[in-house]
């Protein structure tokens, strides 16, 4: 077993401060796949907790191949903080997605500079996992084909998104969009929410990676496929209609009938008036916006539709 650190330099900051993303590699010195999994794209997105429980399984566990550990992505974009927020879904200076510039450039804005190194590291792999959180949500993946059913069967996370590049063009500059074009099988999970720690929530994923792992055959055992899963391809999102104050009726992972109540708007300008807004909608309540404070057109609640 041979554990090494490194660190990948992509620039300098004005002051002449090198700029590098630190990179794991956990070999077994026995021939086998790589895998590589990536986190803190976008700043804030703790999805750390898991790399560090599986960095002590590897130590352990790990029998072929090699796995790529890169716990922090995207380091500038973990310096973009604001009082005791992490404000790193997007580059302040190109006001652009941290994750829509794949496959990179090398010579390139900062953002491409930064996931040109990540992609020339992961494109080395034969199956890649990018690690996010969204908001205030449950665990899911999202896959751009369904070539990777398999895989999400194998990962085992209950519900899942299916995004069709044709139709989601807003994801082909990520960096999963950009290894499916290479043919390097790769998925994106979600693992709960923005700037939590959930337990149960960490467990899910990581034992989802450890069947992953087994699938591969980097640890001993046999992964078992989860065939009551659900792939949705579908998706509704509700906007607060005007300013105000809401109150969710639902919580994360509930089922959503039409007609339920989704949400209650308090009215600054007509005190005492709470609005219900009913959901149109039969699927599975999976985003919320962590918040109750909300102007016209804001983001409120996301239903992954029932096929």
């Amino acid at each position: 077993m041979k554990i090494s650190k490194t660190n990948i330099n992509f620039g300098e900051t004005p002051m002449g401060n090198d700029l590098s993303i630190l990179k794991y590699e956990i070999d077994s010195e026995i021939s086998g796949k790589t895998f590589y999994i990536q986190s803190g794209v976008h700043g804030g997105e703790i999805t750390q907790w898991v790399l560090h429980d599986l960095f002590n399984y590897l130590k352990e566990h790990l029998k072929k191949g090699k796995v790529i550990l890169i716990p922090n992505a995207n380091p500038v974009s973990w310096l973009q903080r604001t009082y005791f927020s992490t404000n790193g879904k997007f580059d302040f200076y190109m006001g652009k997605d941290w994750n829509r510039n794949f496959p990179g450039d090398f010579d390139g804005s900062l953002g491409e500079r930064i996931s040109a190194t990540l992609f020339e590291e992961a494109k080395k792999a034969d199956f890649v996992l990018d690690l996010h959180t969204s908001r205030e949500s449950i665990p899911f993946s999202i896959s751009f084909s369904k070539e990777y059913d398999e895989y999400v069967k194998i990962l085992g996370i209950k519900y899942n998104q299916f995004l069709d590049l044709e139709t989601n063009k807003s994801y082909s500059n990520t960096l999963n969009a950009g290894l499916h074009r290479e043919g390097i099988p790769s998925l994106c999970v979600e693992c709960g929410s923005h700037d939590a720690y959930e337990p149960e929530n960490i467990k899910n994923v990581f034992e989802g990676i450890k069947n992953l792992l087994k699938h591969f055959e980097l640890v001993e055992g046999k992964s078992v496929k989860n065939e009551e899963i659900k792939l949705l391809s579908k998706s509704a999102t509700y906007y607060a209609e005007k300013g105000g104050i809401i109150r969710l009726a639902k919580q994360l992972g509930e089922q959503i009938e039409v007609g339920d109540d989704l949400y209650y708007l308090y009215d600054n300008n007509d005190l005492g008036n709470i609005k219900t807004v009913n959901s149109k909608h039969k699927g599975i309540l999976f985003k919320i916006s962590p918040t109750h404070i909300y102007w016209s057109g804001d983001e409120v609640v996301q239903i992954l539709l029932d096929n």
